[in-house]
């Protein structure tokens, strides 16, 4: 019996220490872990669109804020009562045009904008009084007295009454006569002004006048 007994130990003892050097090995067939790169779609993608270009435009004038009340009444003795805007494109112009009208009609003001019209036939203000004023023939002045005035809608001129030239304002400026008083041109840059006031002082008076809105008016384009 004792030696059968420890016949079967011995048999557990090397059972035991057999399977203690039995060691787990991968399996072949077992997944291994892939090292895989960002597909291109997840990838982040640089913002390569450049903003769009500003839109070249000219800004509209609009004639009616160009003088105040006071400013008016500080010229023609009385404040403004209304105003009575309106625009067209003529003659290669974009044109705006208030009427200021005054508790006193006759001493009400008119006073136009001209800026550069848009296409093929636009003009620019500076040719127009390179064209309008300048030393020219008389058949020349002629001709293009009775084209401006189909452009701008402008008074019809006096016979024998040439543009005067007035200084301190503007670019250039001259004035112009008329059977209604005349107006006034003012050049400022590639814009330009006609101001014109009604009322029964001469024309001197008239000049000086017109020359102290327009200062107000050219200072805002």
């Amino acid at each position: 019996m004792r030696f059968k007994l420890s016949l079967l130990l011995l048999c557990l003892t090397l059972a035991i220490a057999g399977c203690s050097q039995t060691t787990s090995q991968p399996s072949a067939n077992a997944p291994q872990a892939v090292a895989t790169s960002p597909s291109a779609s997840s990838s982040p993608v640089a913002n390569t669109a450049s903003p769009a270009p500003p839109v070249s435009a000219q800004a509209k004038i609009d004639a009616c804020a160009l003088l105040t009340s006071k400013e008016i009444e500080a010229v023609q003795g009385q404040p403004l009562k209304e105003t009575k805007l309106s625009g067209q494109s003529s003659g290669g112009f974009s044109m705006s045009q208030c009427f200021f009208t005054l508790p006193t009609f006759t001493n009400s003001i008119s006073l136009l904008v001209a800026q550069k019209g848009e296409g093929s036939s636009a003009q620019d203000p500076r040719e127009f009084f390179r064209e309008r004023f300048h030393e020219k023939t008389k058949g020349e002045k002629e001709r293009e007295r009775e084209r401006d005035k189909k452009k701008a809608g402008e008074e019809e001129e006096e016979e024998g009454s040439p543009p005067q030239k007035v200084t301190g304002i503007g670019d250039e400026a001259y004035w112009t006569g008329s059977r209604v008083g005349g107006a006034l041109y003012v050049l400022k840059g590639h814009s330009y002004v006609r101001i014109s006031i009604g009322g029964p002082a001469d024309q001197a008076t008239k000049i000086k006048k017109t020359k102290a809105l327009a200062a107000k008016a050219v200072a805002r384009l």
